[in-house]
């Protein structure tokens, strides 16, 4: 029997899905921006509910998280359908999948597949994973129960009350921030620029949170939107981590790879609002210096990592390292 969804509402025979700011209006047999929440007999459907695209054992720094859990695995999992239609989409192959494509895990077998593989984390990634709202909700539950830590990797393309509900079974929060054009992210990306603001927001009153920025030559790579962008989050905290990547050709995108000369420059830009800022998609090392006396005191070099942290203290001036690591949290405001 194919589960029903949450977050909708029927009137005159049509049904409106309530999850995202599309607020889709669905006739029979309709599926929504999403592809995977579909209307059946006067009711929202989930006819992927379960149904897993991807599964993979990862380091946690590739969600890309650098200040939880530094150098543990993670039991990753993904699923079709996205929010959004972004047409240099990395991950196009699983997130432009079939609503029943995948092989089905319940809950409880992911959790169980995270335990089997050693993993104290479980992350809900790789293509749009709040497109599975239920799914999520249910098994993230469970993973608390069994003593896991939780993972969501999101556009932040997500209305506030679902997005209170999910974020409250969450750990830690990765949210791409795509642009700071409001008129780009609603035209090219079919996503809302203010909806992804609040989930921040949201986000940061409940989890641990990093954002991440793909940067796109000739769309998303203006110093100056870079630099508003940037002096926004700070204005939210300037110990946020920021993860500026490297976009390359994929799916409807075939121009020319971000060079490594415009993501140093943007990365300098961003480090005058920002004390955590780090480049991806590039093959670098990834190191974390202590704002305090400028010590690398968490080494990265691709997905290898050293942390030389003292109870998430500098070990050279003592300075807290916002962050969540063995021996103790500290908190984005100090």
């Amino acid at each position: 029997m194919i589960p029903e969804a949450e977050w909708w509402i029927e009137k005159d025979g049509k049904i409106t899905c309530l999850l995202c700011p599309h607020y889709c209006l669905l006739s029979d047999c309709d599926a929504g921006v999403c592809g995977v929440r579909i209307a059946v007999d006067g009711k929202l459907t989930l006819p992927g509910y379960g149904k897993l695209t991807a599964a993979a054992a990862d380091p946690v720094e590739k969600k890309p998280l650098y200040h939880f859990h530094p150098g543990e695995s993670v039991w990753s999992v993904g699923f079709a359908g996205c929010s959004m239609s972004c047409p240099f989409c990395q991950n196009h192959r699983i997130s432009m999948a079939g609503p029943s494509e995948g092989v089905f895990r319940s809950p409880e077998d992911v959790v169980n597949d995270t335990l089997a593989c050693g993993s104290g984390i479980l992350a809900f990634t790789y293509s749009e994973p709040t497109v599975h709202f239920e799914y999520l909700l249910r098994t993230a539950g469970i993973a608390h129960d069994s003593g896991l830590k939780t993972v969501l990797v999101t556009n932040g393309n997500l209305n506030l009350k679902p997005a209170q509900n999910l974020l409250s079974v969450m750990d830690a929060v990765n949210i791409d921030l795509k642009s700071w054009d409001e008129a780009y992210y609603k035209k090219v990306l079919n996503g809302r620029l203010n909806t992804v603001k609040a989930f921040i927001e949201e986000s940061l009153a409940r989890n641990w949170v990093e954002i991440t920025t793909l940067v796109v030559p000739g769309d998303n790579d203006d110093e100056d939107e870079l630099v508003s962008m940037c002096q926004w989050i700070a204005s939210l905290s300037a110990n946020i981590p920021l993860h500026l990547s490297a976009y390359f050709p994929s799916y409807r995108y075939q121009k020319p790879a971000t060079s490594e000369s415009v993501m140093i420059k943007m990365q300098k830009k961003a480090r005058e609002a920002l004390n955590f800022v780090y480049l991806g998609n590039m093959g670098r090392e990834n190191g974390t210096q202590c704002p305090g006396c400028s010590a690398e005191i968490i080494r990265r070099k691709y997905y290898r990592t050293e942390s030389l942290l003292i109870e998430g203290r500098c070990p050279e001036c003592g300075t807290e390292i916002p962050g969540v690591f063995p021996g103790g949290s500290v908190p984005f405001y100090r």
